[in-house]
């Protein structure tokens, strides 16, 4: 099985934020990503994440506009595309907006010849979710009904899963990108014994590591410069 991975394009018609992300030119990037998952006859996509961006000066309604651009884009190319919410996705936007959209929102599970099991950890230590308490990029937290749906969705199916979530789980990574209550989710995750692997996005230099036996792969984020970091994962 043939996967189409990208991650935190932060699309916008903003030149540049900060030093080093250049949103404006991940329509051009995403072209040339999905370009080549279809050439390549992936089966499916994701983007793990802060797909959009809302920084000073960006509208709600211009962020609207900007999703509905770049999933007129990707959906152009036929190809089966999920986007795990990024806490960027949140600045402006509302889960209602990325729903009228057709981005669902997580929990859910997405059955292929793997269960690709996709989580929402944009929730602050209150349990409030970005979009309502505002975004805290340091404080992400996957709610116990999320932690719950994990533990019955692993349980309750023979498949071997891939977990996959913005936010990251990998504990080599600096403190502020991890989730808090990571520790317990990646006992849930050893403890099933059907994680194929997780997918995050967020910590844009990218890693990878196994941890407990299971590979964690975090995406580069595709905002930086002039990189373009897709990529397909054969499982």
């Amino acid at each position: 099985m043939k996967i189409g991975l990208f991650s935190d394009p932060h699309y916008c018609k903003v030149s540049c934020i900060g030093e080093t992300r250049m949103p404006a030119i991940s329509y051009e990037k995403i072209k040339e990503a999905m370009t080549y998952f279809k050439e390549q006859s992936v089966d499916i996509c994701f983007c793990l994440g802060d797909l959009t961006d809302s920084p000073d000066g960006v509208t709600r309604a211009d962020a609207i506009k900007n999703l509905d651009e770049i999933l007129e884009l990707i959906h152009s190319f036929e190809i089966p595309f999920y986007v795990v919410p990024g806490n960027h996705d949140y600045l402006t936007l509302k889960r209602e907006d990325l729903a009228r959209a057709g981005i669902k929102t997580p929990p859910y599970i997405v059955e292929d010849e793997y269960n690709f099991i996709i989580l929402d950890a944009n929730y602050r230590s209150s349990m409030e979710h970005f979009d309502t308490a505002g975004v805290d990029w340091t404080d992400s937290n996957l709610p116990k009904e999320q932690v719950d749906f994990l533990e019955k969705a692993l349980k309750e199916s023979d498949k071997q899963a891939i977990v996959m979530v913005h936010e990251n789980l990998d504990p080599s990574l600096e403190e502020s990108h991890i989730i808090k209550n990571a520790i317990e989710i990646r006992e849930i995750i050893k403890n099933s014994g059907k994680v194929k692997m997780v997918i995050q996005g967020h910590f844009h230099r990218g890693n990878e590591i196994i941890v407990d036996d299971i590979p964690y792969f975090t995406v580069r984020g595709m905002c930086e410069r002039n990189a373009n970091p897709f990529f397909i994962k054969e499982i």
